[in-house]
């Protein structure tokens, strides 16, 4: 089994600006579209000529791009003069653009090319129905980070939860009221918790010198630890009650804040409780069976994933020096690997993860734990990574509670059995299904769990 394509998808929706604080940091755009990159067969199906480019699946109203008259189904092929093959193409471009820069876009429409120009439209804000946004910086050497705070309405000194977010690039922000992470904060700060989060190097409006896409883990954790820090520095909430909720990577994030300041507890959820190395052996051996991959074809594809892994994470080859064999072309992203870039990140991000002990920052850890696994997460794979962590934090002098979630996935959606996860992964209707499936069982427990926490 060859492995599986990552689409980036940007997919913006409006919402009425409520609370916006006086910033420094300028708003990035808002493009408002869904697209692919351009292939053979799209090019075929829409009887097009135009086989280069990015093919438009969804614009989205009232946005910069319905303004430049662009409609599904045209191909985009260049921006601000630029040509775009890919979807990295239009983001390379479109990162650096800030509200009211000037953008042209040269498009197909049923073969028809044209070019029309406009000013950027500045992405849309947070809203809470029960909560107040207050967006912010967080500043230091070569980043200035958006940070989103959101305080309850009328409770002072909130107790808060820190969200730590998974290993991609995309935005923390959650404007749209069906995305089930806003569902989850909303359950909290409904509950009388404040919610804070600190966007990634270059993400969203952040201003830095390195993007997301070019950092190691260090660097991604040293974001987080200045976010922290500019966390316990708010006056809007009670620095006593912090609790952090780590998903997925962020889960690997959250003990390792611990040696800046011990929180009130610390809650994860898709995470891992191994090794980096060890995670994407099971990751090559265990989960592929949830995609009803046969343990013969697994067997064989393994020959050349396993040997991936140890020149990857052991080894710590570079893009080129994979190249070089001919096995790794044909099973991975030939030009990711030319950029030294692997599932979004660069190479040095996940062998530099692949030295940090996982277990040891564990170890370390003496406050409140929650480690949560959703029964159908098919990407923490099962539940032996949270109750690793329960039984280490337990095992070392820290006091933890492993619960697993019913029906849950690992984006906090409910499915009824495994497999039905797996085919709308694969059959492209994973976000329709979100929308109306928020796992409202995570929102209960975790409030429960931190409300037992607190010093009364």
């Amino acid at each position: 089994m060859k492995q599986l394509k990552y689409i980036i998808i940007v997919f913006v929706l409006l919402f009425v600006q409520q609370t916006f604080e006086a910033q420094t940091l300028k708003r990035k755009g808002l493009l408002g579209i869904m697209m692919q990159n351009m292939t053979d067969s799209i090019a075929a199906q829409l009887n097009s000529t135009v086989k280069s480019g990015v093919h438009i699946t969804t614009v989205m109203p009232n946005t910069t791009f319905a303004n430049l008259g662009v409609k599904q189904d045209d191909v985009l092929t260049k921006l601000n003069g630029l040509s775009v093959n890919t979807i990295q193409d239009v983001l390379a471009i479109t990162t650096e653009l800030y509200e009211g820069d000037y953008i042209e876009a040269e498009f197909y429409s049923k073969d028809l090319k044209k070019v029309k120009s406009t000013a950027l439209l500045g992405r849309p804000i947070e809203t809470f129905e029960n909560g107040d946004v207050t967006y912010g910086e967080v500043i230091y050497k070569d980043n200035v980070l958006r940070s989103i705070l959101v305080t309850p309405k009328h409770v002072k000194k909130a107790p808060v939860v820190y969200f730590l977010q998974g290993y991609t690039c995309g935005s923390v922000e959650t404007v749209s009221n069906d995305n089930p992470m806003k569902k989850l904060m909303k359950d909290w700060v409904n509950a009388g918790f404040a919610v804070y989060r600190v966007e990634k190097p270059g993400v969203g409006d952040s201003q830095s010198k390195k993007h997301c896409s070019e950092i190691s883990f260090d660097e991604e954790l040293q974001a987080f630890k200045e976010g922290y820090k500019d966390l316990m520095q708010q006056e809007s909430i009670d620095s006593s009650n912090i609790f952090m909720f780590g998903h997925s990577m962020g889960g690997v994030i959250a003990p390792l804040l611990n040696e800046v300041k011990a929180p009130k507890g610390m809650m994860v959820y898709g995470t891992v409780g191994k090794n980096w190395y060890d995670y994407m052996v099971d990751l090559y051996t265990v989960q592929p069976k949830h995609f009803g991959v046969s343990d013969a074809q697994i067997k064989e594809d393994n020959k050349v994933n396993l040997k991936f892994n140890n020149d990857f994470l052991i080894k710590k080859l570079s893009g080129e020096e994979m190249l070089k064999n001919d096995a790794y072309v044909e099973f991975f992203n030939a030009e990711d690997f030319k950029r030294n870039q692997y599932i979004g990140r660069h190479f040095m991000f996940w062998q530099s993860l692949a030295e940090v002990n996982i277990p040891n920052a564990w170890s370390k850890v003496k406050t409140n734990v929650f480690a949560m696994h959703g029964e159908f997460d098919i990407q923490a794979i099962n539940p032996k990574g949270a109750k690793k962590i329960a039984e280490i934090v337990n095992k070392n002098g820290g006091k933890a509670d492993f619960v697993l979630i019913k029906n849950a996935d690992h984006g906090f959606v409910n499915f009824n059995s495994m497999q039905q996860n797996s085919e709308t992964l694969g059959n492209g209707t994973y976000m329709t299904h979100a929308r109306d499936n928020y796992t409202m069982l995570l929102g209960t427990e975790s409030v429960k769990w931190m409300q037992s926490k607190i010093k009364k």
